[in-house]
């Protein structure tokens, strides 16, 4: 459904989000209206939907010629998501019904293209519809979608045809996104602090400045539905879509519904106070910070039925409720901090995806506060830059000693590190495992397979520069020697291969050294690698020599033939410690590493003396 607009837009984050699509555009050399219409997408995809590069790259392989009238598809939160995008003029009511057309389309006619990316796209698509899951699709405009928009765009929607039930509608516009963009702040809104909400409740107790309630259905489907969006506001699956688990919760209400009390686990509600009224209690400010699934679902259910539809059950369900109420001297970003930890304590796997438990994870909210006494402004969610205000943004300036490695990067942006990409960069050269930093990032999340191997005690207690240096070696990879898309050989899909590569260059040479067996770059003494990186001239040096191993890697016969025109599929599967082609590069670096003394004498006298000298401290 569109989103109605019920709060002024605030203009200062609204100037900032304005200029960060801009730079964004200005950045990547988007001039004409179709390059500015396809980077409008990628930074929606990057700043709204926290996808990686990678992801941003497959997703939008569909847009084009014969498009179909989408822009990008791709997976978010195990859904699949559809999302065509307007920049500015390029919005009108006719674009937002001919989107709402091929959506319904594209699952279930075959894709008029005959490029090989959309048909793909299009079959997931199809596949999905088919199987009755749920498709969520998005319409987004940095332009304005007015109230008589709104009015054709519900018409539109009351016109859907039954068949097509499983395809749910969202509709941005730039308020939107600013509104988007402002919840990254994860404070409550001014005008939300003080808002009161009733609750009906039953049979009840407190303790622990806390009420345990049994409340009926409908009085919490009333609750949801006059707080809205607001009460999600804390809980990181704000727009969370239809699920199976929601489609059994439903069903449930629809057929047993004095059985969900026992199916269900309950919500749990964090609030400034509450008093307690003749059989309810007045909230104030309230928000659900666990059940958002269960509590979005019993909204919907009950809101969309008519009195007849509701005078047919034949019974009430119940469910618990739990609310907390936090202490009066308590200060907003206490709060939320308080919020975050019942989030995270309370919620399972089903509830919170893995990525969103990046927001919520101690490590990384401990490597925020690391970066920026180093100068940097660690994203944990991408976009919540944009929301911080200007002095704060122009406060991180990042180190002179490395400022070498950015130097081709003229934004805001700059010192920014996006937390997924960060992780990426480590995983792939002090963990070298280039595959799943490249193939399979989504089990580089808390609650991904990957996650105790790359961030665990030991890890915890890692200079913090191995965390910076890979990332900034990525940023210096893509930018000066063209390990990006666009690139005609083998940097197109090679970045975190390249960074493994290096810094398994780097363990050889102090091993070849000094005379030691270490297996990785977090064995070294980092004071070592400090300085390495503090001399802009060698580690170029280094950069080009890593290249130059890269070059001879994929021209290896063995290698051409194994990775023939799935170079991409080569490195997420073949490229693992331990396995033949692996063996092959240990193979080219050893060479290089041979040649090194008399090819590049002054490299490998200098990286002597540095190695030499660190390890005698």
């Amino acid at each position: 459904m569109s989103k109605v607009k019920k709060f002024q837009c605030d203009k200062v984050l609204a100037n900032q989000v304005e200029e960060s699509i801009n730079e964004y555009l200005n950045e990547n050399g988007y001039r004409d209206s179709v390059g500015k219409g396809n980077g409008f997408c990628e930074w929606i995809l990057y700043n709204i939907f926290e996808l990686t590069e990678d992801k941003v790259i497959e997703a939008t392989e569909i847009s084009g010629k014969f498009d179909n009238g989408i822009d990008a598809v791709f997976e978010n939160h195990g859904e699949l998501h559809i999302l065509q995008s307007k920049y500015l003029t390029s919005h009108s009511i006719d674009s937002v019904q001919r989107f709402i057309a091929d959506c319904q389309r594209v699952c279930t006619e075959k894709p008029t293209s005959d490029r090989d990316a959309v048909k793909e796209l299009c079959l997931k698509v199809m596949n999905a519809y088919n199987d009755n899951e749920p498709i969520n699709c998005y319409y987004i405009t940095n332009s304005e979608i007015d109230e008589w928009h709104d009015t054709q765009i519900n018409a539109s929607l009351m016109n859907k045809r039954d068949d097509f039930q499983n395809l749910k509608y969202e509709f941005y516009d730039f308020y939107n996104i600013v509104e988007n963009i402002e919840l990254k702040k994860g404070l409550l809104p001014k005008e939300f602090r003080d808002k009161k909400i009733e609750l009906r409740i039953e049979e009840n107790f407190s303790t622990f400045e806390t009420y345990v309630a049994k409340v009926r259905t409908s009085d919490f489907a009333h609750f949801v539905n006059e707080g809205g969006n607001l009460l999600f506001h804390s809980n990181i699956r704000n727009y969370l879509n239809s699920t199976q688990i929601n489609s059994g919760m439903k069903k449930t209400l629809k057929e047993e519904p004095e059985k969900f009390w026992f199916f269900n686990n309950g919500v749990t509600i964090v609030c400034d106070k509450f008093n307690e009224r003749m059989g309810s209690l007045e909230l104030t400010a309230p928000q659900i910070v666990n059940g958002c699934q269960t509590a979005k679902t019993i909204g919907d259910f009950y809101k969309y039925k008519s009195k007849k539809e509701l005078a047919a059950l034949h019974s009430e369900g119940h469910l618990l409720v739990k609310i907390i109420k936090t202490q009066k001297s308590t200060d907003e970003s206490k709060k939320k901090q308080l919020r975050d930890n019942i989030t995270r304590f309370t919620n399972s796997q089903n509830a919170v995806r893995g990525l969103d438990f990046y927001a919520l994870d101690e490590f990384q909210q401990m490597l925020t506060g690391k970066f920026e006494k180093l100068g940097y402004y660690y994203e944990i969610q991408r976009g919540s830059f944009i929301a911080l205000n200007s002095v704060k943004q122009n406060s991180y300036k990042g180190n002179k000693d490395y400022e070498y490695l950015i130097s081709g990067i003229k934004s805001k942006k700059k010192y920014v590190l996006p937390a997924k990409e960060v992780i990426q960069s480590f995983t792939a050269g002090i963990k070298l495992m280039p595959d799943i930093a490249y193939g399979r990032a989504n089990e580089l999340t808390p609650t991904g397979n990957k996650w105790k191997d790359i961030m665990n005690d030991e890890t915890k207690g890692l200079p913090l520069e191995l965390f910076l240096f890979p990332y900034l070696t990525l940023k210096y990879i893509k930018e000066e020697l063209g390990y990006k898309t666009g690139a005609s050989d083998f940097k197109v899909n090679s970045a975190f291969l390249f960074i493994a590569t290096y810094y398994l260059l780097l363990t050889n040479l102090v091993n070849t050294i000094l005379g030691t067996q270490y297996e990785s770059a977090d064995n070294i003494d980092i004071e070592i690698i400090k300085d390495i990186y503090k001399k802009e001239a060698l580690n170029k040096k280094l950069f080009i020599i890593t290249h130059g191993i890269l070059k001879m890697f994929f021209q290896d016969s063995i290698v051409e033939d194994a990775k023939r025109d799935n170079l991409r599929g080569f490195i997420q599967n073949k490229m693992k410690q331990g396995k033949n082609f692996w063996s092959i590069l240990e193979r080219k670096i050893e060479l290089e590493i041979n040649e090194l003394p008399i090819s590049s004498k002054e490299v490998y006298e200098e990286l002597k003396v540095i190695i030499q000298f660190n390890s005698k401290k």
